[in-house]
């Protein structure tokens, strides 16, 4: 069976097709209709059903999402292949489609991902309904890379329009999303700094990371941005790094715990950059005293994030 997971993100819509957890493709900077017409090339190319598409959406107008879904619902039952009846289920039909399913030979779940989405993880926001829903599942989709049953703490950072921090703890084999925090995003800094004031002109970030002394505006305000914004990251991955230390003494050292270390895992536009910077600043700056986990990159964890949620709410289904 054949998942479409679905990122309406701040500046672009992305999408990725999946077979069971294998991730078949994904196609970037969509539109609507490439991906209405991206539906429709699966429903005739593959030999497997399209059994679900699950949606992600950060934006404010959620009318775009609702839209799509039901010009969805209309495409696919006018292009359905034979005279067999097709079922759109949404987040609010799922009783009504589990107890009326006699003579239906394809069923499409179509779900909008909210904060009352049934989850592979605990999930201690105390906000639910405010939290992006790309954070949501980019820390889902961090916690089921781990492939090991006993998983490791993870810190996931969102390197995109803003820069967003998530933590999700272990408890044996569950995760626990315990929250994280929001910043600007390395492009914006540089807009703000032009935007708010008379004289300070936009500049790119320079490839390489400065030093913290700028001998020009330019190196003062790349300085200031890039250094700074790697600064920010120790501070928090120190942070982080510190409450996983304290959990692991205040508990037992057994064969449950020994896997109670730091795992880091990036996504976002600008993961790579940062990354690079990273291990500049680790390099130029060495703490003997300190040693920091390798980050993973993963460009497509929210859509990862999405799978491993769908498939969740089916397992349950099923069960």
């Amino acid at each position: 069976m054949l998942l479409l997971a679905v990122d309406f993100g701040n500046t672009s819509l992305k999408a990725a097709l999946f077979e069971s957890e294998v991730l078949l493709e994904v196609r970037y900077s969509l539109s609507t209709t490439d991906l209405e017409n991206w539906i429709n090339e699966i429903r005739n190319s593959f030999s497997a059903s399209l059994e679900g598409i699950m949606i992600s959406s950060v934006r404010k107008n959620e009318e775009i999402e609702l839209s799509f879904v039901e010009s969805l619902k209309r495409k696919l039952i006018s292009t359905h292949l034979d005279n067999s009846k097709l079922i759109i289920k949404s987040n609010s039909e799922i009783k009504e489609i589990a107890t009326d399913s006699k003579g239906v030979s394809v069923v499409v779940s179509v779900m909008l991902l909210d904060e009352n989405t049934p989850l592979p993880i605990q999930n201690n926001y105390k906000t639910p309904k405010t939290l992006g829903k790309d954070r949501l599942a980019a820390v889902i989709g961090a916690f089921f890379l781990q492939k090991q049953v006993i998983k490791q703490p993870t810190l996931v950072i969102d390197a995109g329009t803003c820069i967003t921090f998530d933590f999700i703890d272990t408890n044996q084999s569950e995760g626990i999303f315990e929250g994280g925090s929001i910043s600007l995003g390395l492009q914006m800094r540089f807009k703000a700094l032009n935007h708010f004031t008379a004289k300070l002109p936009l500049f790119e970030p320079n490839e390489i990371l400065p030093t913290p002394i700028g001998q020009t505006t330019q190196e003062a305000m790349q300085s200031g941005v890039q250094f700074g914004l790697i600064s920010e990251i120790k501070g928090i991955i120190d942070f982080y790094q510190n409450q996983v230390s304290i959990k692991k003494n205040q508990i037992n050292t057994n064969e449950n715990n020994t896997n109670k270390e730091l795992n880091i895992v990036v996504c976002g536009g600008d993961a790579q950059i940062l990354k690079k910077w990273w291990e500049e600043y680790l390099i130029r700056f060495p703490n003997n005293s300190h040693t920091y986990p390798k980050w993973t990159i993963e460009s497509n964890l929210v859509l990862i994030g999405l799978q491993r949620i769908f498939q969740f709410i089916k397992n349950n289904e099923d069960n």
